[in-house]
């Protein structure tokens, strides 16, 4: 049909974390969007109302919109601000578009907004980057797991981290952390590598912002990746996941010793015990 660009969405009465293969937690109700030329539009309404009502076997609410001409590619600036994440040691994330006078004791990442997830806006990331601040004092081996936008990555780097490794299964993902680290003049001691949970290997901190069923199925491999007495700070759940993730990695050995809430999202920080 020379539809530029399509989106789905999920229109849900609660919070919920993205679908993961078994455990489906749709809705039944969802918008979908798709923009394209209004002359190539006025050419196609007609089949594409047809096609939808043969589709969902009911007529389709049709909502259609002309847009102005804009520069689709710093759009995003309108929608992106400066993020203040407070603490003992506050952590501000800084759009290159915003000036922003940075104030004594504060940790400034320079971010550019891309596909991957991790903007400082939402609670679950910084309700990780707030444990960050608490946890590290400097020196330590840290792990990142499904870095994102490599925002984690770089903000323990930059809280005194001695090295870090991100990684996430998505090269899209990879390409925006390794961005975010030359941004930040930290590719010396930000890694940025594709993958998961690097088998063998020990670390003082492990961050691991996913979601409740991918918790639970890496909690065996997230445990075995810390030193003795390292932590671990998970987060990217909602209120009514809480119990099960924390039962799952208690199983696989690990102590609760803190939980972060910001609305219904939460976050967890663990430790493995000394032998």
């Amino acid at each position: 049909m020379g539809v530029h660009n399509s989106s789905i969405e999920y229109l849900l009465d609660k919070p919920t974390e993205e679908p993961w293969p078994g455990h489906d937690n749709r809705s039944e109700r969802a918008e979908v969007s798709a923009y394209l030329p209004a002359q190539q539009w006025q050419r196609l309404e007609s089949a594409a109302r047809t096609a939808a009502a043969d589709l969902l076997g009911s007529e389709p609410v049709f909502i259609v919109e002309q847009l102005p001409d804009s520069d689709w590619r710093t759009a995003w600036h309108d929608h992106f601000d400066v993020v203040r994440v407070p603490g003992d040691r506050p952590i501000v994330i800084r759009p290159p578009h915003k000036p922003y006078k940075e104030a004594d004791g504060e940790i400034v990442i320079d971010l550019v907004p891309g596909l991957a997830f991790g903007t400082g806006q939402h609670q679950s990331t910084r309700l990780c980057l707030r444990l960050l601040s608490e946890q590290i004092r400097g020196g330590e081996r840290v792990l990142d797991v499904g870095t994102g936008s490599g925002i984690l990555a770089v903000a323990a780097a930059k809280l005194g981290a001695q090295s870090v490794l991100a990684t996430d299964i998505d090269s899209l993902a990879v390409d925006a952390a390794r961005q975010t680290a030359r941004r930040n003049r930290l590719a010396d001691r930000v890694n940025v590598r594709e993958g998961s949970i690097p088998a063998g290997e020990r670390y003082d901190l492990v961050i691991a912002n996913l979601t409740a069923d991918l918790l639970q199925y890496l909690a065996t491999e997230l445990a075995a990746a810390l030193a003795a007495d390292g932590r671990l700070i998970v987060s990217g759940l909602i209120e009514t996941r809480l119990g099960e993730v924390c039962d799952t990695l208690d199983g696989a050995g690990l102590e609760l010793l803190a939980v972060e809430s910001e609305d219904d999202w939460r976050a967890m920080l663990f430790k493995r015990p000394a032998p």
